[in-house]
């Protein structure tokens, strides 16, 4: 299953990428710089043995809950989300808006599926759940 989650991830981004313009000099820019921010802050407040594109932990994982990890429980994902929507954005037809909403969905099951596995693996991720409530957008979800 989390081959079929990295899979699907990969071929929205892949796809979005060679249909879309992801980079440009535009307003959304800004959206894309922050998310780019976001990105860099949550690999850094993660920990080098706690990060993976497969939505498992790692055998030595430890929960992280500082830095991006207080604000959102998946903050790589977000900034997933927030990079590729000026791509949509800019494209705005029928076929990129359909990709970027299966990205955003792949992402959504795998939070799902890689929560039941943190909460196995570490149960201690209970209580991390309930300090930092939102998994992807604050104030949101």
């Amino acid at each position: 299953m989390k081959h079929l989650f990295v899979l699907s991830q990969f071929i929205c981004i892949a796809l979005l990428t060679y249909f879309g313009r992801v980079f440009a000099i535009d307003v959304v820019m800004l959206v894309q710089v922050a998310a780019i921010i976001l990105g860099i802050w949550a690999v850094k407040s993660v920990g080098e043995n706690n990060w993976s594109v497969y939505p498992t932990p790692n055998e030595h994982s430890t929960i992280s809950n500082n830095g991006a990890y207080k604000y959102v429980r998946h903050p790589m994902y977000t900034a997933l989300v927030f990079f590729f929507l000026p791509v949509a954005l800019r494209a705005n037809g029928l076929f990129s808006w359909t990709i970027y909403g299966v990205l955003v969905f792949t992402l959504i099951l795998k939070i799902v599926f890689e929560e039941r596995q943190l909460i196995t693996k570490h149960p201690n991720y209970a209580d991390f759940k309930k300090k930092t409530k939102k998994r992807l957008i604050p104030f949101v979800w």
